[in-house]
């Protein structure tokens, strides 16, 4: 997978790189070149005897009503004294559960209903990830564990075209009036952490309690023709309910997926801690994906290990009208968290309807009174760097206004460049279109625009970006 996705890298961060039938066959012929073995394969090379085990054989009952959490550890575990194999999750059937961990060597294969118990006392509170520190929910100590998970394994599956349901409508009260059992936050429907080959495709994930799909200290990933069914909410009633979060990960390939959640599409992360306690997150593609409501596809705020080789490639997006904030392309950081933001692409997307600003590149993002009070990269208060970012072939049809890239003062952004952006009405639903609106900068130090016709579109306080033919 990392050579497939450094190829895609170079070709489309490439000086002058036109996007024609050569770049197109290039990109359809990236899934087949995955270092990602299929079942076969994993049956035929790893020494294990691969079973296939259906959840009804184990006593589970779809009625929507029994928990089937022995069941599924029971499944699971004859999976594992196995040495690999496949759990059937049967159609017609909607199975309630308890979080579930997958072991070494596991397909999980859901063509019916995985759903959570509503019942909070029945989700465990485990130790924060490392490079947090602390549950990223309610910031305590302990944090609940996800739906589905799976830790320090290799070849781990998830498919079928059934559902796995987060019953967050049972969790959002917590959130909204802080009444949760002994004060921890509420768990994402997958999580998969520290694991090598990973697939997911073909299921859809629905209402999810928080992150829907949380990939954490993963490599060798690849997530595709799969769907997010999370809300977005009003009078923040669901908040958080992140598409997908890819945190300290390499070599990750997401595409042809459908995604409509409460916030961001997907955002890349690297921690919060530093001191090495964070590893980067770095050769990451997301592609082709349809991204309905939701805030757009971010960089952030997380990045104490260093974010790098992101690419954000043909994707198109439309948000609902009015409804939540929503940016397109998005770099956010925080004062203290530090890190780098660096090769950063934004390629060829198309945005139908943004309810925020078209590209937003912000420092201080919501931190309060230590907005922009970063000293350097390594002191107490360490500032983000931020460099190498294209932002380019963008079709905008309407948004809230062009946008603005506002670096910390003490660590200006370098090499950020513009290129062929079209925004067609900018102005708010309800309000007066504005079509000169500009993007403004705050601490850029050195970038580009190309062309004066775009160059038009760019505030006296860009002077630092040159314009180039």
């Amino acid at each position: 997978m990392q050579d497939a996705i450094m190829e895609n890298l170079k070709y489309c961060l490439k000086e002058g790189v036109q996007y024609d039938a050569e770049a197109n066959e290039l990109h359809k012929s990236r899934s087949s070149s995955l270092n990602i073995k299929p079942l076969s394969e994993w049956n035929k090379n790893t020494p294990m005897n691969w079973i296939v085990v259906d959840i009804t054989e184990y006593g589970a009952i779809g009625d929507n009503n029994t928990d089937n959490t022995d069941a599924f550890h029971a499944a699971i575990e004859e999976i594992s004294k196995s040495g690999g194999g496949e759990l059937l999750v049967p159609s017609g059937g909607v199975y309630q559960t308890a979080p579930i961990t997958l072991g070494p060597h596991t397909t999980l294969t859901v063509h019916g209903t995985i759903r959570g118990v509503a019942d909070q006392h029945k989700f465990p509170a485990i130790d924060p990830l490392p490079s947090f520190g602390r549950d990223a929910d309610f910031r305590g100590k302990r944090r609940r564990q996800a739906l589905v998970s799976a830790r320090y394994a290799r070849n781990i599956t998830i498919r079928g075209n059934g559902v796995i349901d987060g019953a967050g409508w049972y969790w959002y009260p917590f959130f909204k009036n802080f009444s949760a059992a002994y004060h921890i936050g509420r768990p994402h429907i997958i999580e998969i952490e520290n694991c090598t080959g990973v697939e997911i495709t073909g299921v859809t994930l629905r209402d999810p309690a928080f992150w829907t799909l949380h990939l954490v200290y993963c490599t060798d990933v690849y997530i595709h023709h799969m769907a997010i069914d999370a809300p977005m909410c009003r009078n923040y009633r669901c908040p958080n309910t992140d598409g997908m979060d890819i945190h300290s990960c390499k070599n990750v390939l997401v595409e042809y997926n459908t995604i409509e959640c409460g916030d961001d599409h997907v955002t890349i992360l690297a921690g919060k801690l530093r001191q090495n306690r964070s590893p980067p997150t770095r050769n990451v593609t997301v592609q082709h994906n349809i991204l309905g409501r939701g805030m757009g596809l971010a960089i952030g705020s997380s990045t104490a290990g260093g974010v790098s080789d992101v690419l954000y490639y043909n994707n198109t997006m439309t948000q609902i009208p009015d409804l939540g904030q929503g940016q397109g392309a998005h770099i956010k950081m925080r004062t203290r968290y530090g890190g780098y933001v660096k090769n950063i692409s934004w390629i060829d997307n198309i945005f139908y309807y943004v309810n925020g600003p078209a590209v937003e590149i912000n420092s201080g993002y919501q931190s309060g009174n230590w907005r922009r009070t970063c000293t350097n990269a390594t002191g107490d208060l360490p500032c983000t760097e931020v460099d190498n970012i294209t932002i380019k072939n963008m079709m905008v049809h309407q948004a809230g206004g062009f946008g603005h890239v506002d670096c910390f003062d003490n660590s200006p952004c370098t090499n950020v460049h513009f290129e062929n952006i079209t925004i067609l009405k900018s102005g708010l639903k309800g309000k007066r279109l504005n079509k000169t609106s500009t993007l403004k900068c705050g601490n850029v130090a050195s970038g580009s625009v190309a062309g004066s016709a775009l160059r038009e579109k760019f505030d006296d306080s860009c002077a630092s970006l040159v314009t180039v033919p």
